[in-house]
């Protein structure tokens, strides 16, 4: 009876993860088809400031801050920082300012800490520099179109509009690692971004590139009252939302450039990303077993051990590849065919990555380890502050 009732909540799961993917590609095919209609300049073009924190050498980093330099938008400054003046990535900035001189920029080193989160405290040290009141923070491995700040900025002309983010298509995977990664985040992340705002009215912020305005950032406390939380992007979102203004997705992506990523990286990010889903909310994150259907198929299986079972394994997995290969197309993805047959694998190891954050609650990121807490705030792990060393050029 037991295993009667548990076969059925399983099957009921299973169908209800497969529809939600088939939503939210119908999702990503209306939004892009709207998208086209209404493609229309801005109005009014205001001046746009762009915060580009930088540690170390992303992959493709010189070509991946071109792309700001050669943005087509009348007025933006770029605002680069490190929290170590031996930073590598400095290099890589000075030469782009000899090779674009007339754009303006400006280039913050410093390791002032006002919270354990190392890319709000370089957004923090950089944000008295910042001459505009149009505000982009956009991540060191994105590549951008021309029209990139054209695009949110018409997105931003509603003043009930409180903060617009990019979706994110990875590109340049060459290693395995880069390939899951790019496969992950142009299928089950794109389809998330989509369909969860939608069904469930949760607002999505995707940190690798938002636009707000400076007077929402200080209604919010400014990048300070963030500094403590691992998850500052969904905080801000968060806060936003809470002010009664929109959070909007731009369907244009930025392209989040991985490379040569190896296995670990990408297990180590997507680990950080669950611990601090598990941490920001309990009830939701559970709740994300549902969008794992190849998973609650291989614990039927198991339960099962029979050829119905076992073909009804094989039936959800055909299904979820074709699925994402769908997603894909819609997303001008750059994995090939052969990249899809790996779907079923890669769900099987978020499912294991999924059950990580119940156990530990340590986290690495660029160098630094720490423990999320509720809401992920977080708690140092046998690390000293540095004493503040602030230049500017």
């Amino acid at each position: 009876m037991i295993t009667s009732a548990l076969t059925f909540v399983l099957l009921a799961a299973i169908a209800f993860g497969l529809v939600y993917f088939a939503l939210a590609a119908g999702f990503i095919a209306l939004e892009r088809l709207r998208a086209r209609r209404r493609s229309e300049a801005p109005k009014h073009c205001p001046p746009v400031t762009v915060f580009k924190p930088l540690k170390g050498l992303d992959d493709q980093l010189e070509d991946n801050l071109r792309s700001f330099f050669e943005l087509d938008y009348p007025a933006y400054e770029l605002l680069f920082g490190v929290d170590d003046g031996s930073d590598p990535a400095i290099a890589v900035v000075q030469k782009l300012r000899r090779t674009y001189p007339n754009t303006a920029i400006r280039l913050v080193v410093d390791n002032t800490q006002v919270g354990l989160n190392p890319k709000v405290n370089n957004l923090h040290n950089m944000y008295p520099f910042a001459r505009h009141d149009y505000l982009v923070i956009s991540d060191s491995n994105v590549r951008v179109p021309a029209n990139y700040l054209t695009d949110l900025i018409a997105h931003m002309q509603d003043e009930s509009v409180g903060m617009v983010t990019s979706h994110i298509r990875g590109v340049g995977a060459k290693s395995f690692g880069a390939i899951l990664e790019n496969l992950h985040l142009n299928t089950f992340i794109a389809d998330s971004v989509y369909a969860v705002g939608r069904l469930f009215g949760v607002p999505v912020t995707i940190g690798k590139s938002m636009l707000l305005r400076r007077a929402t950032l200080e209604s919010v406390g400014g990048f300070r009252a963030f500094a403590g939380f691992l998850l500052e992007d969904g905080l801000l979102g968060k806060a936003i939302a809470e002010q009664g203004l929109k959070v909007l997705t731009t369907c244009q992506p930025v392209e989040n450039v991985n490379v040569t990523w190896t296995v670990e990286r990408f297990l180590s990010r997507h680990l950080r990303w669950a611990t601090m889903r598990r941490h920001l909310h309990l009830g939701h994150y559970i709740a994300e077993l549902l969008s794992n259907p190849t998973t609650l198929a291989m614990v039927n299986w198991i339960i099962q051990r029979d050829q119905l079972s076992f073909g009804l394994l094989l039936g959800v997995s055909a299904i979820r590849i074709v699925l994402d290969m769908v997603t894909g197309l819609l997303m001008n993805s750059e994995s090939r065919w052969s990249h899809y047959l790996l779907v079923p694998f890669k769900d099987l190891i978020m499912a294991g990555i999924w059950i990580v954050p119940f156990v530990n609650r340590t986290v690495s990121w660029r160098g630094n380890e720490f423990r999320v807490l509720k809401h992920t705030r977080l708690e140092p792990v046998g690390r000293e502050v540095a004493e503040p060393e602030p230049t500017v050029g």
